[in-house]
């Protein structure tokens, strides 16, 4: 018996670490953007790479979409405007510094994933300037489309008090999800877009952490966690009895 309370502890233990292994925070620091006109680059918080087709970073690939041939301004990946902070920064279409319709967040391989949360760097009708409130960005999911609409937040160079959207645990919508991508809604004013810092598989801040500064692992992780720990001492009661 004692090696049946072993199996289930190295079970249990095994899949916690492959649990934690999922958690994934993204800040836009040493992944690879590849370039529409061909080529690639990788963000070192120094670099600012602009014509930007795609970035992946930690099995994320970040996409934009264009309504026609995209001007150099339309996306942007890495340090904007000097600050020291990689960031995304891209321009809509309907407005005059880009030709983006769609970014889209998936993973690599396609396979599924919960968002956690995300920073807003900039979204805003002014370029360059301040939010108006009447900026209309939709976050939309393999599952649904027109969730809501992200905060408007003026022009920033991505390293203020911008706002942190954390996903609640109880919106199923962003769990099991294969993509989730930001869109300008008809009549929206938004031109200029920037984000940062995003949490995959878990919530937390700025820093991947959560308020107490602690790494934040999923609950089916904690639960696991449990089920191995009890196995284990199972297995070591059997083993002294």
């Amino acid at each position: 018996m004692k090696y049946k309370y072993l199996k289930v502890a190295c079970l249990g233990l095994g899949l916690t670490i492959s649990g934690m292994s999922n958690a994934a925070f993204i800040n836009f620091t040493g992944g690879t953007a590849t370039f529409n006109a061909g080529g690639t680059g990788v963000t070192d918080n120094s670099t600012s790479f602009q014509d930007v087709a795609n970035y992946i970073e930690s099995g994320f690939m970040f996409e934009f979409f264009f309504s026609g041939p995209p001007s150099p301004f339309a996306s942007t990946i890495g340090d904007y405007y000097g600050t020291g902070n990689d960031v995304a920064h891209w321009h809509w279409d309907n407005g005059p510094y880009g030709e983006v319709i769609e970014v889209r967040v998936s993973k690599v391989d396609n396979s599924m994933f919960d968002l956690g949360g995300f920073r807003v760097s900039t979204n805003t009708s002014v370029g360059g300037g301040s939010s108006t409130g009447t900026e209309k960005v939709s976050i939309n999911t393999s599952k649904a489309t027109g969730i809501f609409n992200v905060a408007s937040d003026s022009w920033g160079l991505g390293n203020g008090p911008d706002p942190l959207i954390t996903i609640s645990s109880t919106n199923t919508l962003f769990d099991d999800i294969t993509w989730f991508s930001f869109t300008n809604d008809v009549g929206s004013d938004a031109v200029g877009m920037g984000l940062d810092n995003f949490f995959f598989d878990e919530i937390g801040d700025a820093n991947g952490n959560d308020p107490t500064g602690n790494p934040v692992p999923g609950p089916s992780t904690l639960t696991i966690f449990i089920l191995g720990f009890v196995g284990l001492v199972l297995s070591r009661f059997k083993k002294l009895s």
